[in-house]
């Protein structure tokens, strides 16, 4: 069930606990037997409406239960994901820090290999100059003296044996130095080879790095949407748990006036009339509204004072105590309590020729009834006083076309219907 259909069935049902209420219980005055079973027939018609109504409500009520349950269910699963989206940032993490350990050591290790480089070109220098010295050595001597002649030239055998050797200490140092050259001119390759190599890896790691990077940034965005999902769930689950608490209450309000109506006209059946006062009261007039007090009007309706005054009063010579409140029609009591602007104050609903009105009564020194009770029209509610923010005894009276509202924008004149 939506906000908007609540909503809707909540204003449905306000309206209908006021015609309920009232649309049936109207009477102005005295109503004859045969009125009142009629109006009894009708209230039991409309209370099989409201009955179905309720039924309608329930299932709403159990549709909403089962969309709460949902949206809890919903969050759990949201709150899944979290956690496993936490672990999985806990092991990008971890990932990266691994990445990182490689990424230093493979920095070393390139550094390791760029110094066996240097060495080696160093040491391939060196063989290459003394190579090149003992070339300039031999294009000084003619450069046509071989080996043979130098073992040839020897005086005597032992010079013989002396100058074999030197050759061949020669010729193995010659033999050495360049296999030397060449295996190290192979490493020097081969290190350069690999230091490119690492080199690549590195790059490699580098982008695996920032890709891991940039996965833990999107695990981390994806987190918070997830976050805000679940907010807008929980801000909903409030919603719907408060929506059901008002219809629970508007159920429950609705029994017992139902409950409270029906007694009421089954004793209005056995009694067509209730006590009036007969002290000081108005005289009960035909009409829609009839005078709620004797007395004299000391303030109109209208603009006071910068502000609305959004009623009239009415004084008698400063009494109080002993002037009675009447209702200026027959109602429903929905509010009788003090509050510190109207003091002693009863709100009355009506429902006359299809229009909702409400009566307001301040100022009382006392009151004779209680919410939810049902009264005739000129039934005493209390006496006239000086509660509240008054400045002296008196009535103050409202007429509102529809319900009342602290803005007070549905008050009219009371004269309109009262003459006063």
């Amino acid at each position: 069930m939506n906000k908007k259909n609540v909503s809707l069935l909540t204003a449905f049902i306000l309206v209908l606990v006021t015609l309920t209420f009232s649309d049936s219980t109207i009477t102005y005055a005295t109503k004859s037997a045969s009125e009142l079973r009629e109006e009894i027939n009708n209230l039991k018609e409309q209370q099989d409406q409201v009955s179905g109504q309720k039924e309608d409500v329930k299932g709403q009520q159990t549709e909403t239960e089962q969309e709460i349950a949902a949206n809890q269910a919903e969050q759990e699963r949201i709150n899944a994901q979290i956690r496993e989206i936490d672990m999985k940032v806990t092991q990008t993490e971890e990932s990266i820090r691994v990445k990182q350990e490689e990424l230093t050591q493979t920095e070393k290790e390139i550094t390791r290999l760029l110094d066996n480089i240097t060495d080696l070109e160093q040491r391939i220098a060196e063989r290459d100059e003394l190579l090149k010295n003992r070339l300039k050595t031999l294009q000084r001597n003619g450069g046509n003296i071989s080996y043979l002649e130098v073992i040839l030239g020897a005086k005597d055998f032992g010079d013989f044996l002396d100058r074999t050797s030197a050759v061949n200490k020669i010729m193995d140092q010659d033999k050495t130095i360049m296999d030397k050259q060449k295996t190290e001119k192979q490493q020097l390759e081969d290190d350069k080879i690999e230091v490119e190599k690492k080199k690549e890896e590195l790059v490699a790691q580098k982008a695996s790095l920032e890709s891991l990077k940039a996965d833990l940034g999107n695990q981390r965005s994806q987190k918070s949407t997830l976050m805000a999902q679940l907010e807008a769930e929980e801000e909903k689950l409030h919603q719907h748990k408060l929506t059901l608490q008002e219809q629970q209450k508007i159920l429950s309000n609705q029994e017992a006036a139902f409950a409270k109506l029906l007694k009421q006209k089954q004793s209005d059946l056995k009694a067509l009339t209730t006590p009036k006062p007969t002290n000081n009261a108005p005289a009960i007039t035909n009409g829609m509204f009839m005078r709620p007090a004797t007395g004299s009007v000391t303030s109109g309706y209208g603009p006071r004072w910068g502000t609305l005054h959004p009623g009239v009063d009415i004084g008698k010579n400063g009494r109080t105590g002993d002037v009675p409140i009447v209702a200026s029609a027959e109602g429903i009591v929905f509010i009788s309590e003090y509050s510190a602007s109207y003091g002693n104050v009863v709100y009355l609903t009506h429902y006359i020729d299809g229009q909702q009105y409400t009566t307001v009564y301040a100022h009382m020194s006392n009151r004779f009834v209680s919410n939810g009770q049902h009264v005739q029209k000129g039934q005493a509610l209390g006496y006239m006083g000086n509660t509240g923010d008054s400045t002296g005894p008196h009535l103050h009276f409202e007429i509102h076309v529809g319900s009342w509202n602290y803005a007070k924008s549905n008050s009219v004149d009371p004269r309109r219907y009262i003459n006063f």
